[in-house]
């Protein structure tokens, strides 16, 4: 009896051996594959049960049915995510202001810029924001958005207190799924850069093998005008 355990037991390692050496190999050589593509149907039933996903789903069943076509071609076309970016300068203060780069007559990316600034005794307090956006037919796709804020003294030199720094996204493009990493300072002099490392990973074959990673910076240059930037950096 003892002998034919230990024959079990080297068997079945010897099996565990073939398939790459641990049991954790099959399960990974088992995996099902991503989806060949993202159709018109199963983007609809995926704007169904995403959070917040109901008015896009809503303007987007209003187009045409030629237009859903191309609208969920440009979704998984990772040559437009690719070239999702603009750069952007405005004041302190200021009201949004807007900036639009047009891919085609169908796609077309913004940025956003709201800057505005509280004074209290000798200080400044400048608070900012930037909010990238892709829209196809008009219909906001994906949007990243970076916050900053800070304090200036005399000369509207950056103190170097009261520095906060953030970051919030919407995605509801169903062929990638984005994430952020940890918004992170870079003082330079009397600048200060907020700074987001956005990821898009592809869930279907169509939109590519490989995660495009995109970068948005956020400057406030002291108490008087902002730079931004929202551009890929990799994938």
């Amino acid at each position: 009896m003892r002998n034919r355990i230990t024959a079990t037991v080297v068997a079945a390692a010897a099996s565990v051996a073939l398939l790459g050496g641990s049991g954790q190999a099959l399960a990974a050589d088992t995996a099902p594959a991503a989806p060949s593509q993202l159709t018109v149907d199963a983007y609809k039933t995926w704007l169904k049960r995403a959070p917040g996903g109901g008015p896009t789903l809503k303007a987007f069943s209003r187009l045409p049915v030629v237009k859903q076509r191309a609208f969920v071609g440009y979704l998984q076309n990772a040559r437009v995510f690719k070239a999702f970016g603009v750069t952007q300068t405005g004041a302190i203060p200021s009201k949004a202001k807007t900036k639009t780069v047009r891919y085609n007559k169908d796609v077309t990316f913004t940025s956003t810029t709201v800057a505005a600034s509280r004074t209290a005794k000798s200080t400044k307090t400048v608070s900012l924001s930037v909010t990238a956006t892709e829209r196809i037919f008009d219909i906001p796709v994906t949007s990243a958005t970076t916050t900053l804020s800070y304090e200036t003294g005399k000369g509207g030199l950056i103190t170097g207190k009261g520095r906060k720094a953030g970051h919030k996204g919407t995605n509801f493009n169903a062929a990638f799924t984005v994430k952020a990493d940890a918004t992170k300072f870079a003082p330079e002099a009397n600048m200060l850069d907020a700074v987001t490392h956005w990821t898009a990973t592809p869930r279907f074959k169509s939109a590519g093998t490989k995660p495009i990673k995109k970068l948005q910076v956020l400057t406030g240059l002291g108490d008087h005008g902002t730079a931004t930037t929202f551009r890929t950096v990799g994938s």
